[in-house]
């Protein structure tokens, strides 16, 4: 049997990095003009940032085997939530982040598990990221990844993109991010 799982709804690509006072002023110099740098190439290096799929009220969320819907429990995926994984900024001695990236791509993504011997919606392991602290948005999260039975999806591909447009960047005091990373907190059930 084949599982899929799909998401449609919002994607985003967000990344943060740490910069010193320099920099920092820089960006907030530049605004929106940031992107028409080379700082372009910098939003993605070093694999700081996250891309996936916003959990919203409003996502579309749907299984299947072999094509037929089957039962799904959505709470399960907020309630992996934890603080973002990017580790680079906690280590980094600068005071400040930049965020950069942008969070309004109308999308889908589908994950496929292919010879799936029965299902069992508690096999599923979503890996989900917070950002809320960050953006200063209750329970904003994103979804970065899912495993069924233990293992990754055979496929996962992205589908109905729209196009998108650039967050302004932001400077977020990196001491916040360093605090939160200390207690991961759940999602609001």
């Amino acid at each position: 049997m084949n599982l899929t799982l799909t998401i449609s709804g919002t994607c985003c690509d967000l990344a943060l990095h740490p910069v010193n006072a320099e920099t920092a002023a820089r960006v907030c110099m530049l605004g929106d003009n940031l992107y028409k740098t080379n700082s372009i190439e910098w939003w993605r290096a070093n694999s700081n940032n996250t891309c996936g799929m916003r959990l919203t009220a409003d996502a579309r969320i749907e299984t299947a085997i072999d094509g037929t819907s089957v039962a799904f429990d959505a709470t399960r995926m907020s309630a992996s939530a934890a603080l973002l994984t990017q580790r680079p900024f906690l280590e980094s001695p600068e005071k400040s982040l930049c965020l950069l990236g942008y969070d309004d791509e109308a999308c889908s993504r589908t994950w496929t598990w292919h010879n799936v011997s029965n299902y069992d919606m508690s096999r599923f392991e979503f890996f989900v990221q917070r950002w809320d602290a960050i953006l200063g948005v209750a329970d904003y999260l994103v979804i970065d990844d899912v495993c069924y039975d233990g293992r990754p999806a055979d496929e996962a591909v992205w589908g109905e993109s729209e196009g998108f447009t650039f967050r302004t960047p932001v400077i977020v005091p990196a001491s916040a991010a360093r605090e939160l990373a200390v207690a991961p907190r759940r999602a609001a059930a």
